[in-house]
């Protein structure tokens, strides 16, 4: 008989010591939760509108992962198409390769700054700076030396010309493409000669070097993982601005093949891309107007 009120006291007690472990659970959620909100709230600056973003952003992330679909990636790493001319694309590629295969750290963005300035256009461009924003690295100057694709230097090209276009200068191509013979045409007069290069023969700052190298990758890596997922809204964004300025031009001037199969493929890309972002449930009001 003694031992059923000391069993109901023990079950009393356990009721209270589990009362207040959901109270503490609650109050530590609610203070990781305020804090959250907090931080999310000043980041934006108080504005409602980016609040909104980054929770839709950050739960989709927890939701679907922040990297991009595999198909959407192949596509943007292996595309080469612009609407620039034939012959000009063909030097433009013997031109990049020539540069990526004789330079020990590949075809950089200063790399293409270079050639620029061998064509006489201003370095200073918003199109320019947007190219190098791009880059990978926390500042200008390692996003300056960070690798450019093929299909990047020839977007950058590309929106140059077209800008030179819209102002009534035609003549922009027609540099870069003499500029890229030339070039080209004394690669292969120098072909069968040996190549020199530099190469770093100390132990002591070889070993160094390879270690601040893997060190900046490291962090290089971990800055990629942390924008990648909002590469796809900016690259969304960056075939709207696009196709606007091809659909400005026609308005002016009837649309050249090159530029008509241009205007196909950037809307097969939209197209593409949307369907990604409805699959993974990004909202598409993520994406910002400029």
């Amino acid at each position: 008989m003694s031992s059923a009120p000391a069993e109901s006291s023990e079950v009393s007690d356990r009721k209270i010591v589990l009362i207040w472990q959901l109270k503490l659970s609650a109050c530590l959620a609610g203070v990781v939760v305020s804090a959250y909100g907090a931080y999310v709230v000043i980041s934006s600056g108080f504005q409602l509108d980016k609040c909104r973003r980054k929770f839709s952003l950050h739960w989709n992330g927890l939701l679907y992962g922040n990297s991009l679909p595999v198909r959407v990636s192949a596509l943007l790493n292996s595309q080469y198409n612009v609407c620039l001319q034939p012959d000009v694309l063909r030097s433009l590629s013997t031109y990049f390769i020539k540069f990526d295969l004789t330079k020990e750290n590949g075809f950089r963005r200063s790399d293409a700054l270079m050639f620029l300035e061998t064509v006489e256009i201003a370095t200073d461009d918003p199109i320019v700076d947007r190219f190098i924003a791009a880059g990978v690295g926390e500042s200008r100057e390692h996003r300056m030396v960070s690798g450019c694709s093929l299909q990047e230097f020839a977007e950058l090209l590309e929106a140059l010309v077209l800008d030179s276009r819209m102002k009534g200068d035609d003549q922009l191509e027609i540099k870069i493409k003499q500029q890229l013979e030339e070039v080209n045409g004394e690669a292969a007069s120098d072909a069968g000669q040996p190549l020199k290069e530099f190469r770093l023969n100390n132990p002591f700052l070889l070993n160094k070097a390879k270690s601040l190298s893997k060190e900046l990758h490291k962090h290089m890596q971990e800055d990629f993982k942390v924008s990648e997922i909002t590469d796809i809204q900016h690259e969304l964004q960056r075939n709207y601005n696009f196709r606007d300025k091809l659909q400005r031009i026609g308005t002016s001037r009837k649309l050249t093949d090159a530029e008509v199969r241009r205007l196909e493929n950037v809307n097969q890309e939209i197209y593409l891309l949307e369907e990604e972002l409805s699959k993974q449930k990004h909202v598409c009001n993520l994406v910002s107007s400029k």
